[in-house]
């Protein structure tokens, strides 16, 4: 177990230093970040250099990272994620088995990173989140830490002019969500999910909100 604790360690330190290369990081709200589990940090997904943005922008913390099952196969990223400990989640379907896993991980006490929407945005904005993080959050009764990260979509055109884009990473206040009540829970859970983008998409800039456009501040009780 120390072993790869100093291994994560080391990976956040060398996401620190390659995002300090690739771009000129502002962070805001890093405090709010709780200092111990168990809580799932949700943030939008827009680039392939989201995951290292994060974490540079992110306090240390460890965290079970979730991916797309696509990637348990792809060398070297398949190594990089299962030294971490990530957690691979089948698209298109209800992965009991990667939710239970997930809930283990909050169970006893872990931090869970992960992209409520499920993949990588196409459009370069936010699309509708999937259900699943309600489910882990209200199951777990855990806290949810929204991120928002802007700028990233500018890193590549940014080089090809030989300089360093401005990136952004905010964290807005832990939350937790309603319990789910009465009849139709799927409709429910949705909307809880819904809520999480709301607070994601009020972090980021607004031609990056999608098709959470409307959300201008932060909703819902704190934590």
């Amino acid at each position: 177990m120390w072993v790869r604790r100093a291994w994560y360690r080391f990976l956040w330190l060398v996401a620190k230093v390659l995002v300090a290369v690739l771009c000129r990081l502002e962070r805001h709200g890093g405090s709010k970040v709780p200092e111990k589990g168990p809580f799932i940090v949700a943030t939008n997904h827009l680039h392939f250099f989201d995951p290292p943005l994060v974490l540079a922008g992110l306090p240390y913390r460890e965290m079970t990272v979730l991916a797309a099952e696509k990637w348990a196969e792809s060398w070297p990223v398949s190594w990089l994620l299962k030294s971490v400990g990530a957690i691979f989640v089948q698209r298109g379907e209800v992965d009991r088995e990667a939710l239970n896993r997930c809930m283990a991980v909050l169970e006893r006490g872990g931090i869970l990173g992960m992209a409520p929407e499920g993949t990588r945005s196409r459009s370069g904005t936010m699309q509708r989140g999937k259900p699943g993080i309600a489910y882990l959050a209200i199951k777990a009764d855990v806290a949810v830490v929204p991120v928002g990260v802007s700028g990233q979509t500018k890193i590549i055109a940014g080089w090809k002019r030989l300089r360093r884009p401005q990136v952004v990473v905010r964290v807005g206040q832990p939350f937790k969500l309603e319990p789910l009540h009465g009849l139709h829970k799927g409709e429910q859970l949705q909307a809880r999910s819904d809520e999480v983008m709301r607070r994601i998409a009020a972090l980021v800039d607004e031609e990056l909100r999608g098709v959470y456009i409307d959300s201008t501040h932060e909703v819902g009780s704190s934590v």
